[in-house]
Order: structure tokens, then C-alpha cells, then sequence
């Protein structure tokens, strides 16, 4: 005669799901924030870009100064992305050396526009904070490289 739990449909095999989704779960888990930091790290390239983009095309037209274009940048970056505008790094160069308002036509002017990526990352272990000696992410933060920067660059020839 069977057992009640033989005849139900139990069998030795019980919990193996638990098991199972126990050591798979935190995997695809990391996969899943890999996926969504990667996308977020291209949005943020593709967004400076534009911002450099943005910015070059005003300083080229001749109507802007350079205080201007630097306004006109961090405030698109941003918006666009949701970080404070002294965490925005803007170089703004003519071939001329002079500033983009004096500068002659068919100078060339460059510029370039970047965020560190500790600071647009949403994963929190990478960011400022935390430390203390019961921080389990301080060996983490340590050997992050903070100079890495997501950058765009623009140049166009003034009209």
C-alpha cells in the first residue's frame, strides 16, 4: 500500500524547486541590473553628446557667449539626466584660443561635455556614501576608478 503522500503526488523531489530558485534567482538578478546599468550608462553617453551638440551649435551661430553656452549645457544635462550642474565638466575650446564670441569664421570650436559615472549610476554601491568599518561595499568603492567619465564631444566650424 502506498503512502498518503505517495498517492497525492509528493515525492522525494519535494523543495528541489526552492532549491533551485534559491541559487538561480541572485544571478539572474545581476543580470537583469547589468542589463538596466548598461542601458543607463548609454542614455547618459548619448544625452552628453547631445548636450555637447547643443551647446557647439549655439556657439557657433556668433549670438552667444560663452557663459551662455555653459548655462544652456548645464541645464540640459540636468534635466536630461537629473544631476546637479557642478557635477557637469564642460570644456569649451577654439581653434583660436580666443573665447567662442570673438572667435573668426571657420574657426573650428570643440566642446565637450562629461559626467563621472559614479555619479549617474543607480546602482548605490558604486556611489559616495557608506564607508565605516562595517561597510561591506568599502572594498568595492576603493578599487572603482572614480576619473572614469561619460563624455561627449562636438566640434563644429563657427558661421
Amino acid at each position: 500500500m502506498k503512502s498518503i503522500l505517495a498517492r497525492k503526488g509528493f515525492s522525494k523531489r519535494r523543495g528541489v524547486a526552492a532549491v533551485e530558485m534559491a541559487l538561480v534567482a541572485p544571478l539572474f538578478m545581476l543580470l537583469v541590473l547589468g542589463i538596466i546599468e548598461f542601458g543607463r550608462y548609454l542614455m547618459v553617453g548619448q544625452l552628453v553628446t547631445n548636450a555637447a551638440r547643443e551647446g557647439t551649435r549655439m556657439a557657433i551661430s556668433g549670438y552667444f557667449t560663452e557663459e551662455e553656452v555653459r548655462s544652456d549645457i548645464e541645464d540640459f544635462v540636468t534635466e536630461a539626466i537629473g544631476i546637479d550642474a557642478e557635477k557637469v565638466s564642460i570644456e569649451i575650446e577654439t581653434a583660436s584660443g580666443e573665447t567662442i564670441f570673438d572667435a573668426e569664421a571657420k574657426d573650428l570650436i570643440t566642446i565637450r561635455v562629461a559626467v563621472r559615472f559614479v555619479d549617474v549610476t543607480y546602482l548605490p554601491i558604486l556611489g559616495e556614501g557608506g564607508g565605516g568599518e562595517d561597510d561591506p561595499f568599502v572594498g568595492l568603492r576603493e578599487n572603482h576608478d572614480d576619473a572614469k567619465w561619460i563624455a561627449g564631444i562636438s566640434s563644429m566650424r563657427k558661421e
